[in-house]
């Protein structure tokens, strides 16, 4: 047993039920959905018993929105290295153990699984069990996904691809964390003076499909503008191809693309259609706040969204990767004032009615105070029960 574990032994009764978890967070964007989550989770956990630390590369507006939510900050990141820095994932690996010495933490979680192999393997040595939150694009190789002993779903279409991988020891569908007071709706009663404005807004990487909304948007018969609002987190580029693109199709009078900005209130209310062609997702919160707006969805059939989206009632799915499909399903709501106004109110009926935070604060934390029970329990020797059977827990 290490002098860690001996320590958080001796400190559990001095806290009493009070847990701990120290979450790392690979971004402290406030732009992002998932950092976002995790200041509503930190806030909503605290009545329940439960207090984060947040370690990350923290800058002064997250940090005083983590201080609102009850939550500590400490600056720390987790770095990816390859086979041939060996020595300095070693020495990462050292610096986390010392840390989760002095902040003796009950759990790990990792805000995106993949993320922090450090930190994960970290925990492991120290007797911490790790909890991981699956993001829309979760990869089977990567070294943390082995050391985490819960991945935390948030429907259960991405439990079920979670399923499918060999390093998923237990699966938990915990829920969405969206907080429906975020979003005020408008009437958009008699826009017909001007062309609808069709609105993407999110990362600017490949997999959330823009290039298709490109595609689509030419094949348009019905006039209509275009927004493109996101950061470009990790895009390798994309960016840059979207903007040539715009230009090579002979659409830049019409296609706006510009940078997040930190309230998205003005954008989804000045907008009449909110895309998301995604070609891979789990449950986006982006959806969540357009519809809450009182916006129709127009949306690729993947992942959590079906579970979001209502077909021909809050909104229209259509085939990923399919610009014809795509450039119809945009034609229907941009000429017809009446069904769009129909799917958005039924839209925003739907978040207020079915999305319940508190709920899902309350899975998270039975969640952490089960992996605990668990990991006092005998563990198997390191890296060992890769190829066992997944558990699902809803």
């Amino acid at each position: 047993m290490s002098a860690l574990h001996l320590a958080r032994s001796a400190a559990d009764g001095a806290r009493g039920d009070e847990l701990h978890v120290l979450m790392e967070l690979s971004s402290c964007d406030l732009r992002i959905g998932a950092v976002n989550d995790a200041i509503d989770l930190a806030a909503l956990a605290r009545p329940l018993g439960v207090r984060f630390t947040f370690a990350g590369p923290l800058d002064d507006a997250f940090a005083a929105a983590a201080a609102r939510s009850g939550a500590e900050v400490v600056r720390a990141s987790s770095r990816t290295f390859s086979r041939a820095a060996l020595p300095l994932y070693a020495l990462d690996v050292a610096r986390w153990v010392e840390r989760l010495a002095r902040h003796r933490p009950d759990v790990v979680h990792l805000n995106y699984a993949g993320w922090g192999p450090s930190l994960a393997c970290a925990a492991r040595l120290s007797h911490v069990p790790v909890a991981g939150r699956a993001s829309g694009a979760f990869i089977d190789n990567n070294p943390s996904n082995r050391w985490v002993d819960t991945l935390l779903a948030n429907c259960a279409p991405q439990a079920s691809e979670l399923l499918q991988s060999p390093l998923a020891s237990r699966v938990v569908i915990a829920g969405d964390l969206f907080r429906p007071a975020r979003v005020t709706a408008v009437d958009r009663h008699h826009r017909g003076l001007r062309a609808p404005r069709i609105l993407f807004l999110g990362q600017l990487v490949e997999r959330k499909g823009i290039h298709v909304l490109l595609e689509a948007f030419v094949r348009m018969e019905a006039d209509a503008e275009l927004w493109i609002v996101g950061g470009d987190w990790n895009s390798a580029g994309y960016p840059a191809r979207l903007r040539a693109a715009i230009e090579a199709l002979g659409i830049a009078g019409r296609v706006t693309l510009r940078n997040h900005t930190d309230d998205v209130a003005p954008l989804l209310q000045a907008a009449d259609i909110f895309v998301l062609p995604s070609l891979s997702e789990a449950r986006p919160r982006s959806i969540l706040e357009a519809m809450l707006a009182e916006l129709p969805v127009v949306a690729s059939d993947v992942g959590g969204i079906p579970t979001l989206v209502e077909h021909d009632a809050t909104g229209v799915l259509v085939p990923a990767d399919d610009a014809p499909a795509l450039a119809g399903a945009l034609d229907r709501l941009a000429s017809s004032e009446a069904t769009r106004l129909q799917f958005g109110r039924a839209a925003r009926r739907y978040v207020e009615q079915e999305c319940r935070p508190e709920r899902t604060a309350r899975k998270y934390v039975e969640t952490y105070r089960a992996m605990i029970a668990d990991a006092r329990r005998p563990r198997p020797p390191f890296g060992a029960g890769l190829l066992s059977r997944p558990r699902v827990t809803r």
